[in-house]
This record gives C-alpha cells, sequence and structure tokens, in this order.
C-alpha cells in the first residue's frame, strides 16, 4: 500500500528551500500548440514569499507559492475564472489583494497574525517552564497553486497545502481543477454523461485497488476504508485532466485512515471515452 502523502512531502520540502523573509518571481510562456479553439495566449507567473513570527522560544512559519496565468487580454475568461478559483482556495474570494506576489504576501501575513496570540498565550503559560516538559510550539503553514497541465484546450491547476499546529501530525489537502481553454469553464462530474457515472465508479475502485492499495479481493479493499456500509463514494472534490487521464483524489481521512495518506487514481483517456460527453471529447481532441 502507498502511505506516502506527497503533498506533504513536497509542501514540506518547498517551505526548507525558501529564504525566510522574501518574495521571488518567474515567469514561463505558454507550451507550443495553441490552435484557433483555443484561449488567447497567456504567461505563467511564479511567485513566492515565506516569513515567520518568533514569540519565545516559539515559533510559526508561513509559505505561499502561487502559478497563476496572466495575460494581456483584461477579458481574457480563462484567467479570470483560474483567479477566481485561486482566490477561493487561498480564503480571498472578495479579490481584494492583487493578483501574485501581493496575494502570496497577504495569504502568509495574515495567517502568521491569527496565530501569533497562540504562541503568545504558550509562551505566557509555559514558556518559563519549557525545560520541565513543556516544549515551545512550532507552526507549519505551506501554502501552493500551480499549473499541472497547460494543453491548448484546457489548463489543469493543483492546490496543495500542509498545516502543523502540534499534535502527532500535520494535515495536508490537495485539490485539482481543470478548465476549459476556450471559456475558463470549470469541469467536473459533468465532464461525463448522464447515466453513465455507476460505470466510472466502478473503474474508480478498480484504480483504487491496483494503483494505489495494491489489493486483489474486494474484502481487501474495504478493510482499508473507513466507509462502514461498503459503499464506495466518488471524491469530494471534482476529478481533473491530468497528461494521460483523468485523475480521482481523495483526501485524507476521507474514505480511509491518516496513514493511507490521499487515495487516488488515473484512469486512462481512452478507458474513459464511452462515458465522456461530446464537449469533454472535443476538449480532449477525441472527438
Amino acid at each position: 500500500m502507498k502511505i506516502i502523502n506527497l503533498a506533504v512531502v513536497a509542501c514540506m520540502a518547498s517551505l526548507i528551500a525558501c529564504n525566510s523573509g522574501k518574495g521571488t518571481k518567474d515567469s514561463d510562456t505558454r507550451p507550443d500548440g495553441q490552435n484557433e479553439d483555443a484561449a488567447p495566449a497567456y504567461v505563467v507567473e511564479k511567485v513566492s514569499f515565506k516569513d515567520s513570527v518568533v514569540i519565545g522560544n516559539s515559533k510559526a512559519v508561513a509559505e505561499c507559492s502561487l502559478g497563476y496565468l496572466k495575460s494581456d487580454d483584461k477579458d481574457n475568461p480563462l484567467v479570470d475564472s483560474v483567479d477566481k478559483w485561486i482566490r477561493s482556495m487561498l480564503k480571498d474570494s472578495d479579490s481584494s489583494v492583487a493578483m501574485g506576489e501581493p496575494l502570496a504576501k497577504y495569504v502568509v501575513k495574515d495567517v502568521l497574525g491569527d496565530n501569533e496570540s497562540d504562541l503568545r498565550e504558550w509562551n505566557d503559560t509555559f514558556g518559563r517552564d519549557s525545560v520541565d516538559g513543556y516544549p515551545p510550539m512550532s507552526y507549519e503553514f505551506s501554502y501552493e497553486v500551480m499549473p499541472l497541465v497547460t494543453a491548448p484546450r484546457y489548463v489543469t491547476m493543483l492546490y496543495n497545502s500542509y498545516i502543523f499546529t502540534g499534535g502527532a501530525h500535520g494535515g495536508a489537502a490537495s485539490i485539482g481543477q481543470t478548465f476549459a481553454a476556450s471559456d475558463g469553464n470549470m469541469l467536473g462530474m459533468d465532464m461525463f454523461r448522464p447515466g453513465t457515472t455507476d460505470k466510472v465508479l466502478e473503474l474508480v475502485k478498480k484504480g483504487l485497488m491496483e494503483q494505489y492499495f495494491e489489493v486483489k479481493t474486494e474484502k481487501e479493499f474495504n478493510d482499508m476504508l473507513l466507509v462502514n456500509n461498503g459503499t464506495l463514494p466518488f471524491p469530494v472534490n471534482p476529478p481533473y485532466f491530468e497528461e494521460k487521464g483523468v485523475c480521482f483524489l481523495y483526501q485524507q481521512y476521507e474514505i480511509a485512515p491518516y496513514a493511507a495518506g490521499m487515495p487516488q487514481c488515473l484512469i486512462p483517456f481512452e478507458t474513459l471515452r464511452p462515458y465522456f460527453t461530446e464537449a469533454t471529447l472535443d476538449l480532449l481532441d477525441m472527438d
């Protein structure tokens, strides 16, 4: 069974690598392959900001890394849709802060401000007695939003977060979202034709058994799950396109214990062809 949480590893690695209190910025041009049905050209801007707060012997560290789409066209529906989704992931849905480094900085300062009082209270209560069994607190907050796939007809974004505020372990999340390049429409379960989701769910179950949990029988599979009635649901968050197929990703505790990480499987596009809508087939150039 694959129990390594890749989102946690990635977030922690980036948290360690970044310089404290500093921001970085980079940009990538859109890959070749633009076609006449796709949205206007864009570039991917990448920024990162990290800071920390220290109260006595306790410390909180926060980092936010963003990869967002930028276009000279002010009415680019894809860029606008991705922008709104990024803000929703980072709890800034009112668009009060400019996209890019200002938003990354805002997220970091906001989370540090929210938790500074906890560190101060801990230090005031236990700080002088830390040698007698009360260790200092150490908080970590890492947020990352980056393009996963930038194809001519669609873009997939991926959000990762890792938060540790004490206890046995931290908590991670990983959420993907695919956007149609032509109009910015966000794809979800509506990528499949009505009446076909039962068959798709069977493929998800088979994928989880073979790719993630590596078990052969339904009994072994059910023993891995927290689903008491044995009925596997679709993930709470929508499936999304990767380069070679559709990913179905479950969050921590959604269907399995923490030790199981975030169960996921990738079903090839060709396998799902009979269940895709005509619009989905067009996005994938499979019609």
